[in-house]
């Protein structure tokens, strides 16, 4: 499902040693525009390009590179940012401040213009109503493209994105686009984004890093004529969002599972369960599918938010199966081998509940041999 009066393209320009690397999505009319940015204070300079570019709450397109993040790369850096976007306009009969730029890879290289203004004018040939070659072009460590639908009275929101390593989000984490043929206002816009990240991807954690490219964008064209409830809207909006936010912790370097990690009770939950997710040792003690309750509380310990340990209960749930681990001050009797064995499902789900109150989820996932292998070779 693609909604009415978008188009996708994504090509291979030489960025990247394989797989395409050029993206564009392109509405044919003025869309509502709105977005989030990382909160790096050390960032890319597209990042600070589409910041502006947002404030005219109206775009027509997107261009996105993958292969070079062109971060830390002073002012030819900033000027390959307008000249990506003045590329894009030129070929597309736009306006240059009708293109946001979006850019990912590795930091501190500069990008080879030649190459991207080649990919640039082929991907404006290449546009179609199939979102695919745009979710791979966008692609860098990724091992599988990500994508999320939901409908609204016929019309659809329909998001894409990227993101594997270095996530930690102040914002988001990763590259995120959603576009919707819905009619909406872009203050609307904002606030459902804003609304939809804060229970997303800002609840999304792979290894702690934040990244100095994150963005999201959403645009909406109205070309569908539906006027949606704020309800709708946001229901909408934080469906697909928490379903590329999975998409991401799923694909996490290394990874082979993915962890939610609730937490319920305390003035702070989300700190809570974010503190247990960013471990390192309950990282690696699900990677090998081992219920070492001990790591579980002692992150919890240490996360600033205060609570009374004898309190909590804690299990895992995996393959259909509780696991109580934790409670009443001391260990809970349960069978460690069939808690290992239910641990080696791709799914996994840490509760701990520290008293009354909210509960707060974070989506994480485990850290294996390959996350050292793909971030010790990243860059060489």
């Amino acid at each position: 499902m693609v909604p009415n009066g978008f188009q996708f393209a994504g090509v291979r320009c030489g960025l990247k040693n394989k797989r395409k690397d050029i993206g564009l999505i392109v509405s044919d009319r003025p869309a509502a525009a709105a977005g989030v940015f990382t909160q790096n204070l050390v960032r890319a300079a597209s990042v600070d390009f589409t910041r502006e570019a947002v404030k005219g709450q109206r775009l027509r397109a997107v261009v996105v590179n993958s292969g070079n993040a062109n971060c830390c790369t002073g002012e030819q850096g900033a000027r390959d940012v307008v000249r990506m976007a003045e590329l894009a306009a030129h070929h597309l009969g736009l306006a240059t401040q009708e293109v946001a730029v979006a850019q990912t890879g590795v930091i501190g290289q500069f990008i080879d213009m030649a190459k991207v203004e080649h990919g640039i004018a082929e991907a404006a040939k290449s546009l179609s109503d199939d979102p695919k070659p745009f979710m791979e072009a966008i692609l860098t460590t990724d091992l599988v493209e990500k994508s999320a639908v939901a409908d609204v009275r016929g019309a659809t929101v329909l998001a894409v994105g990227k993101g594997s390593g270095m996530v930690a989000p102040d914002m988001a984490t990763m590259l995120g686009f959603i576009v919707t043929d819905l009619n909406v206002q872009p203050a609307r816009l904002d606030v459902a984004l804003r609304k939809a990240v804060a229970t997303s991807f800002n609840c999304l954690t792979v290894d702690s890093d934040t990244s100095t490219n994150d963005l999201v964008l959403a645009l909406a064209n109205g070309a569908s004529g539906v006027e949606p409830t704020d309800e709708e809207l946001d229901g909408a909006m934080r469906e697909v969002c928490v379903s590329l936010a999975k998409q991401v912790a799923r694909d996490g370097e290394g990874a082979t599972k993915l962890i939610e990690v609730r937490v319920t009770g305390t003035s702070d939950p989300k700190a809570v369960a974010m503190t247990i997710a960013n471990s390192p040792l309950v990282k690696t003690a699900m990677f090998g599918c081992d219920p070492n309750w001990g790591r579980v509380l002692a992150a919890a310990g240490r996360a600033g938010v205060a609570f009374d340990p004898d309190t909590a209960v804690l299990k895992v749930v995996s393959q259909g199966e509780e696991h109580l681990l934790f409670e009443g001050g001391a260990p809970a009797a349960y069978d460690p081998k069939r808690a290992s064995t239910a641990l080696k499902s791709t799914e996994v789900v840490i509760d701990l509940a520290l008293g009354p109150g909210e509960t707060a989820t974070v989506y994480t996932c485990d850290f294996g041999y390959g996350y050292v292998r793909i971030n010790a070779e990243y860059h060489t």
